[in-house]
């Protein structure tokens, strides 16, 4: 029924008029970016090379060459992460509907349609074969943007025959094995309330039951029934601490007919019964230092008060802010500290947890408060500290699930890394204003030269260390790929647009070979759990060329 709806709509494709109104070019390598914004108008973006996750009204879209996607008029959309050498076109287009019967032909006004109904789907698309999208979207641009008096009216046409591409292309699903898998845990993450089997989800992969299985413990490193089971215990863990729903009640709602089989299933895999984690997990907790976000977020736990920012903690700002009740100021991290004090005076805190960097002053205002408890944050390496707060709350499975992943996550993109990467030196170059450092702290350490055992070009005398450096020593020094940190704020942004036009910049060895590589603040000046797995599929985005 679904299916002939959706012919119907595109049998009414020829009673529509379009008008692009402009197109958008961004590229990764250029540091370009596609902001956050409003849609007035519908906008089809297409990735021509790598991979973009969108966010469109506050929900993630991954993106690469075997989809596109169509916003409508009303929506926020935007880029919040892209791989390095990624790619996309935004192509912004009014949609205008042919008058109703019944109108006089004499008197036949199109009408502007920016309802979400105006096209038969909006949304992300598959669309296979893809192979014409790229070349499709440069020629649009290319005329869109140059000098012929009629290159306009082309790009009105040109742009009806890419929507006929895409339309006449679509699937339901991707077309490679390893696409279909991720559509199958998308399936899950959806649907893991329900009853699912092996069967099920092969059939919805369109592959074997025995390779479909094979596939997935291969790219996630555990079956998708374990992985069904710890969906199911996430949720039911957050029911019980932020609802007063009984445990019969929780049973039904993340899938489980039987409330007896559902106890001693979560005794099982969390290590204590459903009543005494009840009782344990409906504290309220206070995260006073931002970094502590970091350590709560992989053990499931979202405070009850925290410091939030766009700018300084944007990532948890954009992702929890509309989850956690109390939000005092993180602005330039803890500039308003005082006023984060009088707030959590208000709140009636059964324990506040705060980075060990805190002054003295803070730490004795904050115990006379509630119950403190400091995180090493500057002495343990994460793991270990993750592990000790993770027992210190009762999250010790979750802890280990969460550690599970990031090593199965850390090895496969070890893995995967492209040859010239590993074999080659890195440098990680910090700008701010005018000024240009090499720079590696703790996360970086740990991760770039430990973890991946990628090799520094600059040996310091530290592991740790930030150290002007000038653009003649950085020819010296002659890195293979530079990773590169610009400080976002006008003036440095500002200096970074005249830096990249200078000879001696251009002139740099990694620079004319295109082996920069731009890193985000947020998340490589965390040193936390969560951080580390957000620079992982960072570096996977950075550099695609043998990730699949």
């Amino acid at each position: 029924m679904k299916q002939a709806k959706n012919d119907l709509k595109l049998s009414k494709l020829g009673e529509l008029s379009f008008r692009l109104r402009s197109v958008e070019n961004v590229k990764g390598d250029t540091g370009s970016v596609l902001r956050q914004q409003l849609a007035m108008a519908f906008v089809l973006i297409v990735a021509v090379r790598g991979s973009v996750r969108l966010i469109i009204d506050q929900e993630p879209a991954e993106l690469d060459r075997s989809s596109v996607f169509l916003a409508v008029p009303g929506q926020t959309f935007g880029a919040a992460e892209r791989s390095g050498e990624a790619e996309l076109y935004a192509f912004y287009f009014d949609v205008f509907a042919c008058p109703q019967k019944g109108h006089s032909e004499g008197r036949s006004i199109l009408r502007i349609d920016r309802s979400s109904e105006a096209l038969p789907r909006s949304g992300k698309m598959f669309v296979y074969p893809n192979d014409q999208l790229a070349a499709m979207s440069a020629d649009l641009y290319r005329t869109w943007h140059g000098e012929d008096e009629m290159g306009h009216f082309r790009c009105q046409i040109d742009l009806q025959e890419m929507l006929f591409h895409i339309y006449r292309n679509r699937r339901s699903k991707p077309e490679n094995a390893g696409a279909a898998v991720e559509y199958a845990k998308r399936y899950i993450e959806e649907h893991y309330a329900e009853p699912i089997t092996i069967e099920r989800l092969a059939r919805i992969a369109e592959l074997s039951p025995k390779y479909f299985v094979e596939l997935y413990k291969k790219k996630y490193g555990k079956s998708a029934i374990e992985y069904v089971t710890e969906l199911r215990m996430r949720q039911a863990k957050r029911l019980m601490a932020q609802s007063p729903a009984k445990l019969r009640d929780i049973a039904h709602m993340i899938g489980y007919t039987d409330e007896f089989y559902f106890s001693r299933k979560f005794k099982q895999e969390i290590g204590v019964s459903p009543s005494a984690y009840m009782q344990s997990s409906r504290r309220k907790l206070a995260a006073y230092s931002p970094p502590v976000l970091g350590y709560l977020v992989p053990l499931g736990i979202l405070p009850h008060a925290a410091p939030l920012h766009p700018k300084w903690t944007e990532y948890y700002y954009r992702e929890f802010s509309g989850e956690i009740p109390v939000q005092f100021s993180a602005y330039r991290y803890n500039e308003d500290w005082r006023a984060n004090l009088e707030q959590l005076r208000q709140i009636s805190a059964d324990l506040i947890l705060a980075a060990d960097t805190i002054s003295p002053e803070e730490q004795a205002e904050l115990e006379r408060i509630a119950p403190v408890k400091l995180l090493a944050v500057s002495r343990l390496d994460w793991r270990e500290q993750f592990a000790s707060l993770a027992g210190e709350l009762g999250e010790t499975w979750q802890a280990g699930t969460w550690l599970e992943d990031y090593s199965f996550q850390l090895k496969r993109t070890k893995e995967l890394l492209p040859l010239a990467l590993r074999q080659g030196t890195v440098a990680v170059i910090r700008m701010v204003d005018e000024s240009l450092f090499l720079h590696c702290n703790r996360g970086m350490a740990g991760l770039l030269y430990g973890d991946l055992e990628l090799l520094p070009a600059y040996a310091g005398e530290t592991d740790v260390y930030n150290r002007p450096v000038s653009l003649k020593e950085l020819r010296r020094i002659n890195p293979d790929h530079i990773l590169m940190i610009v400080r976002q704020d006008s003036e440095t942004i500002d200096a970074w647009g005249r830096l990249q036009k200078r000879r001696e910049w251009l002139a740099l060895p990694a620079v004319e070979r295109q082996k920069v590589r731009m890193l985000t603040s947020d998340p490589w000046l965390e040193y936390s759990p969560h951080a580390h797995l957000r620079m992982l599929e960072q570096l996977a985005r950075l550099f695609p060329g043998e990730c699949p």
